[in-house]
């Protein structure tokens, strides 16, 4: 049993171990070995096999499926599900003594804390530099290789867990008989759809949300709605050029976000409307409702939460191919576009510990196991378009299949359940798939018509 068992309905009946595993694996003479905590929910009906779940970020913990675990459940009834926390967040080893589930402000850094944890970082390099995606795909293959048990073994990925997933097929394909990418991020070396161009990629999204908005007679102005959010835009373009009380944010940093929410992004063209006509009323209720979204996903787990430290030093050192580029370029990138990212400009000068890329990076596996890859049309953290090419790239590997879920922005287990539950159903029963997938909560400028 887990000692949180009792403090939440969705953990009732899941069971908890924590694993020792060597700090560095691809330094044989390495003694030094670090902790990743299992949770694992037992098969509601009789036990097939197993699913792993492999958390995005690549600063999230497993704790970010709890919540939505029912989905899963439902979906894979008669599999084990198990979740590890990623090396440095969570439960397993942290990059900082600082993000302990204990401290101040628990996994997430608050006050001095940030100071002293860099300060560690730059004491213990060595240490830090060992929280390589590559380690973390070998702890993932030792987790597998110990704690599987009979019947068939799936993997599951969203967003930087496909990255992590790929990179373990490179070492090998083992026993695992199907993998589910969801969200699958870019080719590493793809540099339209890297990490420094992310505020491009979410103004590509932004941009076809507007024009679908200007194509429904229920929805357009007599002028275009991009025009007007960039008139806009120029002339105040802080949240706190609207009203007293609000945040000295980008405007369209806030837009961008929305993005991510179905209920949400709906409002996008109603919210330009209203603050053209200087009614921030829709704009106060959205910044409301886009706390009160992601406030779910927490319902006080211990080990939730997304690790900064090891977000840096990941992203910094394998997933942005301009680390040349400075806050003040970013600053001026972004001036024309009217949805944006703070991603870019938190990367830009990055001034924590990084390491070398090693053999595996872009590299593809050589031999993947039956693969399904999930994509929304309209993801703004991992376009389409990028997910398109990977999956091209992929199939002289094995047998890969795509199937896009229309109008879906990021993380379709959470976002569309039941093209998910369809979709993965149908892969794990080895049935036959549609290429395309639509789920009446995506549709777009419900809002519009109220």
């Amino acid at each position: 049993m887990c000692e949180d068992n009792q403090q939440h309905p969705e953990l009732q009946h899941s069971l908890c171990t924590t694993i020792d595993v060597p700090l560095n694996h691809l330094e044989a003479d390495n003694q030094a070995s670090i902790e990743l905590f299992v949770r694992k929910f037992p098969a509601r009906k009789t036990r097939q096999g197993s699913i792993w779940l492999i958390a995005g970020g690549p600063g999230e913990s497993g704790a970010s499926f709890y919540s939505n675990i029912d989905v899963f459940q439902r979906t894979f009834p008669t599999l084990d599900i198990l979740i590890p926390d990623h090396r440095g967040t969570g439960f397993s080893s942290s990059i900082c003594p600082e993000e302990s589930s204990d401290s101040l402000g628990g996994k997430a850094l608050v006050g001095e804390e940030w100071g002293s944890c860099f300060g560690h970082m730059f004491a213990n390099q060595s240490y830090v530099q060992s929280f390589t995606i590559s380690n973390a795909a070998k702890d993932l293959a030792l987790l597998i290789n110990t704690m599987n048990e009979r019947g068939k073994t799936y993997i599951y990925g969203v967003s930087y867990g496909t990255q992590l997933i790929l990179r373990l097929l490179q070492f090998s394909q083992g026993q695992i008989d199907g993998v589910i990418l969801d969200s699958l991020v870019p080719l590493q070396n793809d540099t339209t759809y890297e990490l420094s161009q992310r505020s491009f990629i979410v103004n590509d999204i932004g941009n076809q949300l507007l024009k679908s908005c200007d194509s429904d007679p229920l929805c357009k102005t007599d002028k275009p709605i991009g025009q007007i959010l960039s008139e806009l835009l120029n002339a105040r373009p802080m949240l706190s050029d609207y009203a007293d009380g609000l945040q000295s944010a980008p405007l369209s940093n806030v837009l961008g976000s929305l993005l991510d929410v179905p209920h949400l992004r709906t409002r996008i063209s109603p919210l330009v409307k209203g603050l053209a006509n200087n009614d921030v009323s829709l704009l106060k209720q959205t910044l409301d409702d886009l706390q009160q979204f992601y406030s779910k996903f927490d319902k006080g787990y211990k080990n939730f939460g997304s690790s900064i430290p090891l977000v840096q030093v990941i992203s910094s050192s394998e997933n942005n191919l301009r680390t040349d580029l400075s806050k003040e370029a970013v600053t001026e990138e972004e001036k024309p576009l009217l949805f944006t990212s703070p991603l870019p400009k938190l990367l830009a000068g990055n001034s924590m510990p990084t390491y070398q890329r090693d053999i595996y990076f872009a590299k593809l596996p050589t031999n993947i196991p039956p693969t399904l890859v999930l994509h929304g049309t309209l993801g703004p953290k991992t376009h389409v378009k990028g997910a398109i090419k990977h999956v091209e790239q992929l199939k002289p590997s094995g047998d890969i299949r795509m199937v896009q879920i229309v109008n879906a922005p990021h993380y379709i287990g959470l976002v569309a359940p039941n093209c998910f539950w369809t979709l993965a159903s149908k892969f794990v029963k080895q049935q036959a798939l549609e290429t395309k997938c639509r789920e009446d909560s995506l549709n777009l400028h419900l809002a519009s018509r109220q």
